[in-house]
């Protein structure tokens, strides 16, 4: 296990009202796997999703992955990629049970929740199968989150109802349709509906581009109150293919600012 100063765990969820920072990692291979989650860690990632081919938007990681991850981000936010091929979000019945196999997976190698999706040929939310992924999850006491299949929906405020009626935690998406280039502030105009259509019912997972550099001009872009927002970077915090504790900490610095203050002790 790799040795982690306490001194170096900036921990932003300890500061009341912070706006958490999630960060993806690739999952290639262990040795950069290691070191990309001890930047996440070390820098003070709120949370890390662990994704393999992200060549291919992000494929489910393998069970060493997830251990080798969970060895060193040693408090919760472990979250696990389940999605077993590229393309679309349309699953047979028999990839919903290789899905639920993957959530077995991840649960008992150690991860706190998952990230998936599913949608139909009309690209709505699959009720029926996403019903099943969430139970097979919540069986194993994992969160779950909402991932960017989102973008890829037809209406996105029918398929919010239905997903805060389903139980979901957190919904992952850039504001832009699918397959469609363009960072958050591209997107800033459907997230603030999203945001505000929310009411503070489910976590909104900020993502697109999001980097030290632009994430002030995302925040304050969206109209106050924020509700339950959270950032997600990957491209942004990265040098030479693996995520950078430099880059990470300058992301939690300046989201920090936006901080609600702690409340005054009497």
């Amino acid at each position: 296990m790799l040795y982690l100063p306490e001194k170096l765990c900036w921990y932003n969820e300890m500061i009341t009202g912070m706006i958490p920072i999630e960060i993806c990692i690739e999952c290639d291979t262990l040795v950069t796997l290691r070191e990309s989650v001890r930047s996440a860690f070390v820098g003070g990632a709120s949370r890390i999703e662990l994704c393999r081919d992200m060549a291919m938007d992000g494929l489910t990681p393998s069970r060493e992955d997830i251990e080798a991850a969970r060895e060193i981000f040693i408090r919760p936010g472990v979250m696990a990629m389940i999605r077993p091929r590229a393309g679309d979000f349309y699953y047979t019945s028999s990839e919903i049970k290789k899905m639920q196999q993957h959530i077995d997976m991840a649960a008992s190698a150690g991860a706190d929740g998952v990230v998936f999706g599913a949608l139909n040929r009309n690209r709505k939310v699959d009720i029926k199968n996403l019903g099943i992924l969430i139970d097979t999850a919540r069986s194993k006491n994992l969160s779950v989150t909402f991932h960017r299949a989102f973008d890829a929906v037809s209406q996105p405020l029918p398929a919010l109802h239905t997903l805060i009626d389903l139980g979901v935690d957190r919904i992952l998406t850039s504001g832009i349709p699918w397959g469609h280039s363009g960072t958050a502030l591209d997107g800033k105009s459907r997230l603030q509906e999203i945001i505000a259509e929310a009411a503070d019912r489910i976590e909104i997972i900020i993502a697109g581009g999001v980097s030290p550099h632009n994430a002030g001009e995302i925040v304050t872009q969206l109209s106050k109150p924020f509700g339950r927002i959270s950032l997600h970077a990957y491209s942004g915090v990265r040098k030479k293919g693996l995520t950078d504790i430099g880059l990470v900490q300058q992301l939690v610095s300046v989201v920090g600012q936006y901080a609600d203050p702690p409340p005054l002790a009497f």
